[in-house]
């Protein structure tokens, strides 16, 4: 058993290690600790594979575990009172294809940091993981309506925070 759960893992790594990845890092918006925060995601799923009854997909699984994971850390920088937002992006990943340029990347990240929790990660499961309505109800143990509720004030909150720091029309052009 410890051979196929090892394997059935390391298949999951393989195939959502991306995921996990850009969601951990656009969270924290700290690339350095970012790894670590991967490999505990894996290592949770490894000790819990018993436990994932198919009732939702394995990358929405793997995220809801990540979540759980960031939301820790989280409440532990709020104890802190740090909140260090990463200025560089991983060449591995492959944001550019959302933005014009890294400047606006970097841009949006900062701003998106700006946003309460559930905003942001609303936000990030929707435009940066490209997950559905259901996927997100189902990371976030929210009924529909609401994800659809608070992506839009986030969508909302996200815009003023652009249009104050950049004026009027540069947070469109950068979605």
């Amino acid at each position: 058993m410890d051979n196929e759960r090892r394997h059935l893992v390391m298949e999951w790594y393989e195939s959502y290690y991306d995921d996990v990845y850009r969601f951990i890092l656009y969270m924290l918006g700290d690339k350095q600790i970012c790894e670590d925060f991967v490999h505990d995601t894996f290592v949770r799923a490894y000790t819990a594979v018993e436990r994932f009854d198919h009732r939702s997909g394995v990358k929405t699984w793997l995220i809801s575990i990540a979540k759980h994971l960031v939301l820790d850390e989280i409440r532990k920088r709020k104890r802190r009172k740090l909140f260090p937002i990463e200025k560089d992006i991983p060449s591995t990943l492959n944001v550019e294809r959302l933005f014009e340029n890294k400047e606006a990347v970097l841009e949006l990240m900062s701003d998106i940091q700006k946003l309460k929790l559930n905003y942001r990660m609303v936000l990030i499961l929707k435009m940066v993981e490209d997950c559905s309505t259901k996927e997100i109800a189902d990371i976030l143990d929210w009924s529909e309506p609401k994800v659809r509720k608070t992506f839009s004030r986030a969508l909302h909150s996200l815009r003023k925070i652009s249009q104050k720091e950049e004026g009027d029309g540069q947070f469109e052009q950068t979605l």
